[in-house]
């Protein structure tokens, strides 16, 4: 259950309106009496299964399919008109086997993913009565606050309150391939996108940096993950092409046995037999012709496919879709963490004297640097900050923090950089947290200067147009600080921004400052401080495509299945790394998808390659 509210209209609104309409004090949240009379209203915070049919159901259910059928009245026939009961009693047995054995590998499969299930088990913060409590997640109610901060999972939808340098990771609902970062300022807009609604905060998603706090506004089937819950639970589940082609066997095989019924009647009366006698030879040549091992023999090959599938970590629910598989024609993939990696990865890096590419994948420190012949290779310079104005921590191959920070440090590992000692030996004196309203982040350190003299020096990374618009010089190979302007350097580097956008990348800048040391204040406004910085890097990062994918599409291609890619990612990133895979077609929106008419995208259908920025319920249509 979940509350039924007008959802897709809280972005719109003023915190103050919001939490009007939900009647709660964001200072002191719901009260325990309260809690209970919504708990009762709208129920618990989960996921409605589809009602779960009786056990003499799911045995009837096995009867559905024509061969079943013809057996149990060949079974019948058999018994009654024939007399021949050790037949009978076989056929009839047969089917009883069959449906067994359908029945054992739907419960097997229905095991391991109420086996999941159990191991998701969500604890959420909210502010109750005044104070903070930890709960079950599905004790969450429309109108309590709920609190998080990075690494909680949030456990309802809402409307953020409170967006303290918050980011979270919400792939698995909008595609985006990195985390989102959130803001409490109304929207404006009848039909924005869900991936830009960035003062909404939805059940499911991970946050990955900073704090925050909501008025939860929608729960259970009514949150934007129930939704897509509802559309599998309705989907009809149309039959195999296996199935399809067995119903149209046995359709023929009991055409030709009914014939063959009618035929041996006829010629025996003609030649002055009895009816009754002959009666009974027909039908025992017409359940002669039925091949009464076939069922078996398809349960047993598709139970065995499902065994081999699972050895495979697939779970396959019910049987028949393991035929299904290997009649594809076509498949629409979602993009990031399925086609790609979901670790955002440095692809290239732009110095002023140079333009460096970057190999390797993923969180792994294990790649190059290259460079063009010539070029200067003194890179320290530019990767210091990477490693130093960064929080993320590399554990192995996984990462604890933010992922765009994570290609960072990993880029700095493989400049021969050590991230951890680097850290040791350059704590940090004072900090400048990043925050959506400056798009930036500054650490301080004690270091020298290139002349050996102490300084307090800021590294600065942020979003391009901010950082470059507060350059004011770059830094030659040499150490001379140049100025900017006489080069016009400004309007180069937005131009290998754009660039580099075009490509799907995502950019960020690298700057530095220096500061005297005995004249810097570490509890001073220090974002005033962002002024004349100097311009060290743009670095590209892009999540990744799969190597494994690149290869499985070339596969797929060369067997005529056709792959497309829906993703809730910006259309210029889909496009980009669908060209990476080696997918055929041309990209569009979710805009321009959800526009077409049934039969235009009939028509267009296989021109498309790529849908981008679509919304969970046009992955259904």
């Amino acid at each position: 259950m979940g509350v039924k509210m007008s959802t897709k209209t809280w972005y719109q609104k003023e915190i103050s309106e919001v939490a009007q309409q939900l009647g709660v004090d964001p200072a002191v949240g719901l009260s325990s009496s309260e809690v209970k009379q919504r708990l009762e209203k709208y129920g618990r915070n989960q996921m409605a299964a589809a009602p779960e049919p009786p056990a003499w159901r799911k045995f009837l259910a096995q009867y559905k399919d024509f061969m079943q059928i013809i057996l149990l009245v060949a079974g019948l026939a058999s018994l009654i008109l024939v007399g021949d009961v050790g037949t009978g009693v076989v056929l009839i047995l047969l089917t009883v086997f069959n449906a067994i054995m359908g029945l054992h590998q739907e419960a097997k499969a229905e095991a391991s993913l109420s086996a999941l299930q159990d191991m998701l088990k969500v604890t959420a913060r909210v502010r109750r009565n005044g104070e903070v409590v930890e709960i079950d997640a599905d004790e969450v109610v429309p109108g309590d606050i709920l609190l998080f901060e990075a690494g909680d999972k949030v456990t309802a939808d809402g409307r953020l309150t409170i967006a303290a340098t918050l980011e979270i990771e919400e792939a698995a609902l909008t595609g985006e391939s990195t985390p989102v970062l959130k803001d409490t300022v109304p929207i404006p807009g009848e039909d924005v996108a869900l991936g830009d609604r960035i003062n909404m905060a939805y059940m499911n998603s991970s946050v990955t940096r900073g704090r925050g706090e909501m008025i939860v506004t929608a729960t259970g089937m009514e949150t934007e993950v129930g939704h897509i819950a509802d559309m599998l639970n309705t989907t009809v589940t149309e039959k195999t092409p296996l199935q399809k082609q067995l119903d149209s066997l046995t359709v023929i095989i009991a055409i030709m046995a009914g014939l063959a019924l009618v035929l041996v009647v006829l010629m025996g009366l003609r030649q002055g037999q009895e009816f009754s006698d002959l009666f009974i030879v027909g039908v025992a040549l017409a359940v002669a012709a039925i091949p009464t091992g076939l069922p078996a023999v398809v349960t047993t090959l598709l139970s065995y496919g499902t065994s081999e599938l699972a050895k495979r970590k697939a779970i396959v629910k019910r049987l028949p879709s393991v035929e299904t598989l290997g009649s594809t024609s076509a498949i629409c993939s979602d993009k990031t963490g399925t086609l790609t990696l979901n670790k955002m990865t440095a692809r290239e890096l732009v110095v002023p004297d140079g333009r460096f590419t970057i190999t390797g994948e993923g969180y792994d420190t294990q790649g190059q640097i290259k460079r063009i012949g010539g070029q200067n290779d003194r890179l320290d310079p530019y990767l210091l900050p990477m490693a130093l104005c960064t929080d993320a921590v590399l554990d192995g191959q996984s990462l604890v923090g933010d992922p765009t920070e994570g290609a960072l440090i990993v880029l700095a590992e493989k400049g021969g950089i050590d991230v951890n000692l680097t850290r040791e030996t350059y704590p940090r004196v004072a900090e400048l947290p990043f925050d959506s309203d400056y798009k930036m982040m500054a650490t301080f350190h004690h270091m020298q200067n290139r002349a050996g003299q102490p300084v307090i020096r800021a590294y600065i990374k942020g979003a391009p147009d901010v950082i470059i618009a507060r350059a004011a010089y770059y830094e030659a190979v040499s150490g001379e600080l140049i100025p900017m302007a006489d080069h016009e350097s400004h309007e180069k580097m937005m131009a290998i921004n754009d660039e580099m956008a075009r490509k799907g990348l995502r950019v960020l800048v690298m700057a530095q400052r220096d500061f005297d040391p005995d004249a810097f204040d570490p509890n001073a406004n220090l974002l005033e401080l962002m002024t004349d910085l100097t311009l060290l890097a743009l670095v590209g990062m892009v999540d990744p495509p799969r190597a494994e994918a690149r290869d499985a599409i070339a596969e797929c291609k060369s067997a005529g299945i056709q792959v497309r890619m829906i993703t809730g990612d910006h259309v210029v990133t889909a496009a980009a790394i669908a060209h990476e895979l080696g997918l055929d077609g041309r990209a569009i929106t979710g805009a321009e998808f959800a526009a077409m008419t049934d039969e235009q995208l009939s028509a267009e259908l296989d021109e498309i390659g790529v849908i981008a920025r679509v919304a969970p319920e046009d992955k259904v249509r």
